[in-house]
């Protein structure tokens, strides 16, 4: 009896956790998820990869025009979350949800027409070995895009919750990493600019044909 009225406890406590993070729109449906996906142009039957997923706001918008996705993310929980909404989507048999990291990305070489990331750059342990994977997956013509968000913009809502954490952040220079990926045979710009309403870090690269 005790061990049952413990297990129902514990799926209450981990429903609550789902019912918390459903909740967090920014993490479920965020406004720069849809600006990169619109930047990316994703096309029917080509083969995109979203890297740090998260519960996948871009990838099922990238599906949901008609291209197949490969979700990474290094979470379980987060990866967990993006599968059950997988099940939920038209496109869902076009969604495949994977573990890895931009260092580590579980596909083939010259296998990716289009990859992106939000708000993940700044988490990457090591940026020239992710660079190089990047440019490893990337079909020739392949295109990619890095977003983040410039919390440290004194026009950013979330400036001051971010303020003291820059440390703990690996710092996003964009003209580094447009010149690291130009290195490595990229076409590669960066900039800052605005993309829904909020300061980001973007760098956009193409692979020549």
């Amino acid at each position: 009896m005790s061990h049952d009225h413990h297990r129902h406890d514990h799926d209450k406590g981990f429903m609550a956790n789902v019912h918390w993070l459903l909740k967090i729109r920014k993490f479920w449906q965020a406004d720069t998820n849809r600006a990169i996906v619109d930047m990316v142009d994703p096309q029917p039957g080509e083969n995109l990869l979203d890297i740090g997923a998260g519960m996948g706001p871009a990838t099922v918008l990238a599906a949901a025009r008609g291209a197949s996705v490969v979700a990474v993310d290094p979470s379980g929980l987060m990866r967990s979350i993006c599968g059950v909404r997988r099940l939920f989507q038209r496109g869902r048999s076009r969604i495949t949800v994977e573990s890895g990291t931009a260092e580590n990305l579980p596909v083939a070489g010259g296998s990716i027409d289009a990859l992106w990331t939000v708000n993940s750059v700044h988490h990457w342990v090591d940026l020239d070995l992710a660079f190089a994977e990047l440019a490893r997956v990337l079909t020739p013509g392949g295109r990619l895009v890095l977003m983040d968000e410039d919390f440290t913009h004194p026009d950013h809502p979330m400036h001051e919750s971010h303020h003291g954490h820059e440390d703990e952040m690996t710092s996003v220079e964009v003209d580094e990493i447009a010149a690291s990926l130009s290195a490595l045979g990229l076409e590669a710009t960066g900039q800052k600019t605005v993309a829904a309403g909020v300061p980001v870090k973007l760098i956009r690269a193409t692979r020549p044909t």
